[in-house]
C-alpha cells in the first residue's frame, strides 16, 4: 500500500524489479503480488472515516490469503504503512509479517497536539497544517495529456523521483473526466486533504473529529521490520524511540534518504525488501 495520494501502482517499477531480484535468486523463487489501493480513500471526503479504509484492506488481503494459500507479508509506505498496521492489530493472524516504510505514527505528545490542532475548524487548518494546506493548493486538472506531462516532470518533487516511477504515476494517477474531458487527479486533493486530516492518532480526547480509535499501537507483537529515513524530517527521534517502545516484534533500520526514498531509488529500496521479506 502506497502514500497518500499516490496510486498503488505507481510503485509498479519496485514490483518488477523485486520479481526479477527474487528469480534471479534461484531455487524457482517466484513472487506473487498484489498492490492495494485505499477504495474508500476515493470516498474521504464525505465520510472523514478510516474504518473503511482498514476493514476494506483487511477483506482484500484475506480473500487474496484464501485464494493464494499462502502466507502474507504487507507491506506499506507512509499512509498505507499505517493502514497495514491497523489492519494487523484488529486482524492478528492476517500477516506472518509486515513492513512498515517511514509511516506517520508519531509519539503520545506529537499525536495528542496533533489531535488538538484537528478540532480546529477546516477554514483554519487548512492554511495551517503544511501538507494539508500543499495538498489543497496543488494543481489538479490540466486541459490534456500532454499539459499534465509538463506540469507533472516540471515539480521539484517529481524531478527527484526515478524516471520510471515519473512514467508510472502518469500513468495511473491521472485519469479523463467524464464531462470535461480533462485530465484530473485519480485521488481528489481534497480527499488527500482529508486522508492527513483523519489520521488515526489514537488519542482519546473527547470531540476529537477523527475519534474513533483503531487501536494500531498495540500491534505490539506483530513481527516484520520498521524502516525510517534518517533524515528524521517527517519521524523524529523521539517518535522512533517510542515506536521501538511499543512495537516488540518488529525490527527498526533506518534508510539514508527523505521520506519518498521508495521513488527516488525503486532499485535500491526493491533489494531491501527483498533483504526483509
Amino acid at each position: 500500500m502506497g502514500a497518500n495520494g499516490f496510486p498503488a501502482k505507481v510503485y509498479t517499477p519496485v514490483i518488477d524489479k523485486l520479481g526479477k531480484m527474487v528469480a534471479a535468486g534461484g531455487g524457482g523463487g517466484k513472487l506473487h503480488a498484489k498492490m492495494f489501493d485505499y477504495h474508500p480513500h476515493l470516498k474521504l471526503g464525505v465520510t472523514k472515516d478510516w474504518w473503511g479504509m482498514v476493514n476494506s484492506t483487511i477483506d482484500e488481503a484475506r480473500a487474496l490469503r484464501e485464494k493464494s494459500g499462502e502466507d502474507l507479508v504487507g507491506v506499506g509506505h507512509s499512509a498505507g504503512g499505517a493502514l497495514i498496521a491497523c489492519a494487523a492489530t484488529k486482524s492478528p493472524d492476517l500477516f506472518k509479517k509486515v513492513v512498515l516504510v517511514d509511516s506517520p505514527m508519531f509519539n503520545p505528545l506529537k499525536r495528542t497536539l496533533f489531535s488538538f490542532g484537528y478540532m480546529l475548524p477546516d477554514a483554519i487548518i487548512d492554511n495551517v497544517h503544511p501538507m494539508i494546506k500543499t495538498a489543497g493548493k496543488k494543481k489538479h486538472e490540466w486541459e490534456d495529456m500532454k499539459e499534465a506531462e509538463e506540469y507533472v516532470r516540471s515539480r521539484k518533487l517529481f524531478k527527484s523521483f526515478s524516471p520510471e516511477i515519473v512514467d508510472a504515476w502518469l500513468a495511473e494517477g491521472l485519469r479523463k473526466g467524464e464531462n470535461c474531458g480533462k485530465m484530473k487527479l485519480v485521488f481528489k486533493h481534497t480527499s488527500e486533504q482529508c486522508m492527513y486530516k483523519t489520521t488515526p492518532m489514537d488519542v482519546p480526547v473527547i470531540g476529537v473529529k477523527n475519534g474513533g480509535w483503531l487501536g494500531q499501537y498495540d500491534a505490539v507483537d506483530q513481527a516484520g521490520v520498521f524502516l525510517y529515513s534518517n533524515t528524521y524530517t517527517f519521524l523524529d527521534k523521539r517518535d522512533i524511540a517510542f515506536l521501538k517502545s511499543k512495537f516488540k516484534g518488529l525490527d527498526f533500520y533506518d534508510f539514508d534518504d527523505e521520506h519518498f526514498w521508495p521513488m527516488r531509488d525503486p532499485e535500491a529500496f526493491a533489494k531491501t525488501l527483498k533483504k526483509h521479506i
